[in-house]
Formats: structure tokens, sequence, C-alpha cells
């Protein structure tokens, strides 16, 4: 956002952005579990997220339409992402209240609304760094950082909420992970429930309970193992999660498995439509994600 009397509306990323092949890749999916904890773990957002979300009761819902609201935020175009943005915050705008400690939140803390963007970034850059072809270079990591800034600014988040460059990024994750991350409640509902233990999705209703929850033991399993894994230590600290050698060893053997089938994934299946398109090069197939009255979470 430009500052001044006037305010422009900030420019959205375009297709020729490593943020549209990247943020779109379902590889991501691998560190759900830890970008999720490292949002929550966040005093603000665990007791917004505790107090007013339905993540507990509908999870898949919850998953579907945030990431319906995620392609329209990031491919929507200049007309439909900005609008996004704008329907995001206003409807953060009433979520407030005063946590398990006594302390009021508001879901617009600045501090706490730049974090929730910029763990993503956290994200993209080590999910393709443990499980990808190659980890991003150097200048690949400064280029997408520049435009996750950009997509914050699409946000509403503020130049001065976000650290500016991608040197100083790294210390800013580690200082919010030692000073201002705690083992809130929803962080350890999370942990402890939600990575061993969930509701079918409504598309598999005449899946036996026996079935799909013997099927889920084993996802949740594999799922704990990468969030253990690709965790900050320090959050590992606070949340009490364990990590030794024999952890390590097995994290080594999935890991190396991973980034021998990843050839074999068909590039439709790995990426998001948007993101494959980009891909593949065949932009003009790309239509920006128009923004609906009811896509927000």
């Amino acid at each position: 956002m430009t500052t001044g009397a006037s305010r422009q509306t900030p420019v959205a990323l375009g297709p020729d952005s490593l943020a549209w092949k990247h943020a779109g890749d379902n590889l991501q999916l691998l560190m759900a579990g830890t970008t999720l904890l490292l949002q929550v773990s966040h005093p603000v957002v665990g007791a917004g997220v505790g107090d007013h979300s339905v993540f507990k009761n509908d999870p898949w819902g919850r998953l579907q339409r945030t990431t319906e609201w995620g392609l329209r935020l990031l491919y929507g175009g200049q007309e439909g992402s900005p609008q996004a943005g704008q329907a995001l915050r206003d409807m953060h705008r009433n979520t407030k209240g005063t946590d398990d400690k006594g302390r009021r939140y508001f879901a617009l803390d600045p501090e706490a609304y730049a974090w929730v963007h910029l763990t993503t970034y956290y994200a993209m850059v080590i999910s393709q760094r443990l499980f990808g072809e190659r980890a991003f270079s150097r200048e690949e990591e400064t280029q997408l950082y520049q435009e996750w800034l950009q997509q914050g600014r699409v946000l509403g988040i503020r130049d001065q909420d976000m650290p500016q460059d991608v040197t100083s990024f790294w210390l800013y994750l580690h200082d919010m992970v030692e000073q201002r991350l705690e083992s809130t409640d929803t962080a350890r509902y999370l942990l402890d429930v939600s990575l061993r233990q969930v509701k079918k999705p409504p598309q598999l209703s005449g899946v036996p309970d026996w079935l799909w929850n013997a099927l889920y033991r084993q996802l949740g399993k594999g799922a704990t193992l990468n969030t253990y894994a690709t965790m900050p230590d320090g959050l590992r600290r606070k949340l009490g999660v364990p990590w030794d050698a024999r952890l390590a060893r097995r994290f080594a053997r999935k890991r190396a498995f991973i980034r021998r089938a990843l050839p074999l994934v068909p590039a439709k299946i790995r990426y998001l439509p948007p993101a494959y398109l980009a891909v593949k090069g065949r932009l003009d197939e790309l239509r920006p994600v128009r923004p609906t009255a009811n896509f927000l979470p």
C-alpha cells in the first residue's frame, strides 16, 4: 500500500512470478502441519482460531474454503486479488476476544496478521529444499521473497510490519519463534488430535468408520513425522516435540523416497490448476480467479 493522502490498489502478482508456480505446488502439503503450528502458536492467532474457527467441527469444509480463498487471492488478477485481500480483512475486522491468560486479542493485529502470511514463505522454501528436485538458489529465494512482500501488500499488510529482505526474514523468523510463539491450546489440539484423528470427509461418507480410522492413523503417522522434522528447533522445544536420531533416520528415508518419486508425479496432480498452466507455459489459457460472495472461510 502507498502512503499519503491517496491509497492506490496494490499490484497483484502475475504468471511471470515465481510465486504463481511455487505457491500452487502441492508439495507444500507435506508441511501443512508445520505451517499451521507456526501460525497458531502465535498467541493472537491461536486464540482467534480457537474461539472463532470451525476447524474442529468442519475440518474438510474449512480446508476447502481456505484453498478457494488462497486461489482467488493469488491468482485473481489485478481486479480479483486486491478485492479478495480486502474481503479477508473485512471478515476478520470483528474477530476479537480475550485469551485464556486474560490478554485481549484482535485478528487484524499487525504482527499476527503479517506472521500468518510470512509463514507460508517458510513453507515454500523449506518444502522445496527438503522434498523438491533442488533447493532454490539464493537469487530465487530473494526474488520469491520480494514477490511475497508484494503479495503481503495485496493482503493489506504494511511494509513496516514485514522484514524487507530475505536475510532479515530469517532473523525475524528466529526471533518470532524464540520470543513470541507459545504452546497455545490450539497448537496442542493440532498436535495431539488433528494429526492423529479427524472426521471423514463428506465425499467418503460410504467408507466404514473402522477403515477410515485405520487409514487416517497411517496418514497421521506420516504427517506427524513430517511436522516434527520440518518445524524450527525452537518450536519443537516449546511444544515438547520429540526429535532424536531414530526419527531423523526415518525422515531421511522418507525424504529420499519422495525425491525419487517426485518426477513420476504428473504436473496436473502436483500443481493447482493456475500454477500448472503457468508452469507449462500455457499462459493463453489462464483466466483470473474471480472472487465470489461466499468464498471466505
